[in-house]
């Protein structure tokens, strides 16, 4: 117990204690206000799910029993005049299935008493009405004018008797809910206005509390500075140690972000000269395809003349036959009119002296049917010889095309080869050209990183500098706290020997004189920060151009 209450009589017990006052008058707030609004809650949540859902129902039954009337009557109209009515048909069973689901909907909700005690004196009514509604459609939907002037008739007594109930159920059920609507809104007002009240008083009485303690709390922190200046003397001892540590990390990284600049150099140059053969391979690529296509038209335009010799050589083959066949009936008429002619020449030596002249002309006929006959046998010998030449040309020319067909097909392979190649080359030409561009802005950014570092190694001296001044400083402090005998001693921390960066040939950064004051010097007046640290390239830190 003794040791929390001298931990409260610290800074950081008081400022902790300080920080929870207005968290503890908050904390009371939001429990009177949560309190309140847990209530408007409960009263909105009664209204969502008793409230709402039963009056929306009821609205949907009213609403859907008056549709479905309207529809039927419509539609008895329609029928009555000799006109078709399957649209207001369709209406009234849509209404019918809507007024049905809304009573479900109803029959499953939660009730009030009283309205559980009015629906239960007609909830026989309900059933009955949605059976007559189904009767009438039914009637309606046969288009028969008998049953439509039936279902007129129950539309106009039973569905008007039922309705009658039914609506003044309805009136009466909202009548209710408004009455309890009103009642909840009353009461969810009152219950606003309570806690905006307790809300407002708890706010004010905490306002005055905490502004009292933090008075008191400011009068009490003066007596701990002294404490808070010796802090400040040894953390600027530490803070000149720990630049001096920057310093070196600044000149490594300085010297190791030139090298991979350099590096990263050899391989940008390295890409280009493969984007360079690549561009060239897809070129070639482009050529061999072009060939290729023009390859492929000639094989394909010898196949097209192929198959035209082919027809030509068919039809020559036919042709041959029916000259055989000619020649046969020639062979046959030259060997009729040698039996005719040896039958006149026996006539005629039967005849004697009358018929010589006759057997003369006899023998020219006998000689001239031996002569075609011969002419008959050579031309048939010939045509044999043709019809066969023609058939082995027709089979080489076959042949010929079958060969022709495998080499378009070899060609029309190579064409789709030559294209998909020529397409991956264009592909990988731009793939490495994006690589390159890629390259050329990360070697940039590289340069970037090595001037922004050397920028850090000679920032880091500056800083040095200005943990020495710090330091100074808090010297300073300290004698106006202790006084000039009573200060604590205090080692400074020794200044370090920068080591000069190296800098690269492509982004040379500019050296800067590092503002050191002395330590030896008089106490320092209020310096603006631009003047102690130079900002005139430090824009570039912290964008892509610094980096």
């Amino acid at each position: 117990m003794t040791q929390l209450s001298s931990w409260f009589h610290g800074i950081k017990g008081k400022l902790l204690l300080a920080a929870a006052l207005p968290i503890v008058g908050f904390g009371v707030a939001n429990i009177i206000s949560s309190t309140g609004i847990s209530k408007i809650n409960f009263l909105l949540s009664s209204s969502h799910k008793e409230i709402i859902p039963n009056i929306e129902a009821l609205q949907e039954m009213r609403h859907s029993s008056t549709k479905f009337a309207f529809h039927v009557t419509s539609a008895l109209a329609e029928l009555e005049s000799g006109r078709q009515a399957d649209s207001d048909i369709k209406e009234a069973h849509t209404a019918m299935q809507s007024y049905e689901k809304a009573y479900k909907e109803y029959v499953n909700s939660a009730f009030m008493p009283d309205e559980k005690k009015a629906f239960e004196a007609i909830k026989g009514t309900f059933p009955q009405m949605i059976a007559l509604m189904e009767k009438i459609h039914s009637l309606v939907a046969t288009h028969d004018l008998e049953k439509a002037k039936e279902a007129h008739v129950l539309a106009k007594k039973d569905f008007t008797a039922l309705s009658a109930p039914v609506s003044a159920f309805s009136s009466d059920t909202l009548q209710m809910y408004r009455h309890r609507a009103e009642s909840e809104g009353k009461l969810a007002a009152t219950t606003q206005s309570e806690v905006a009240t307790w809300t407002m008083a708890t706010i004010i009485i905490s306002n005055i509390f905490i502004s009292g303690y933090l008075l008191w709390l400011a009068s009490n922190m003066s007596n701990t500075m002294a404490t808070i200046a010796s802090s400040l003397n040894q953390a600027a001892s530490n803070v000149a140690t720990s630049v001096d540590q920057l310093n070196h990390a600044g000149t490594g990284l300085s010297q190791s972000s030139t090298e991979a600049a350099a590096s990263l150099e050899e391989t940008v140059a390295s890409l280009e000269e493969l984007s360079s053969m690549v561009q060239m391979n897809s070129d070639n690529a482009k050529q061999a395809a072009s060939l290729s296509r023009a390859s492929r038209e000639a094989a394909e335009k010898g196949q097209s003349e192929m198959a035209s010799l082919n027809s030509s050589m068919t039809k020559i083959s036919s042709s041959s036959k029916k000259i055989e066949e000619i020649i046969h009936v020639i062979d046959d008429i030259a060997f009729q009119t040698n039996l005719l002619a040896l039958n006149a020449a026996v006539e005629a030596a039967r005849a004697g002296e009358q018929g010589k002249g006759f057997a003369v002309v006899a023998e020219a006929v006998r000689s001239l049917a031996q002569r075609s006959a011969s002419a008959a046998k050579d031309i048939t010998h010939l045509i044999k010889e043709s019809v066969q030449q023609v058939a082995e040309g027709s089979r080489l020319a076959i042949q010929s095309g079958e060969a022709l067909n495998t080499i378009v097909n070899a060609v029309k392979k190579v064409s789709d080869l030559n294209n998909e190649i020529s397409t991956a080359s264009t592909e990988q030409t731009a793939g490495i050209q994006q690589i390159s561009k890629a390259m050329n802005q990360l070697d940039q950014s590289s340069q970037s990183n090595a001037a922004s570092a050397e920028e850090i190694a000679a920032t880091g001296t500056e800083i040095n500098g200005l943990a020495q001044t710090s330091l100074k400083l808090t010297m300073d402090l300290n004698k106006v706290i202790y006084g000039n005998q009573g200060a604590p001693h205090t080692e400074s921390a020794p200044a370090t020997t920068s080591v000069p960066p190296k800098t690269t040939e492509k982004m040379p950064v500019a050296s800067r004189e590092a503002k050191v004051i002395p330590l030896n010097s008089a106490p320092a007046a209020v310096a603006n920060a631009k003047d102690a640290i130079p900002f005139d390239e430090d824009f570039k830190l912290g964008t892509t151009d610094g980096f």
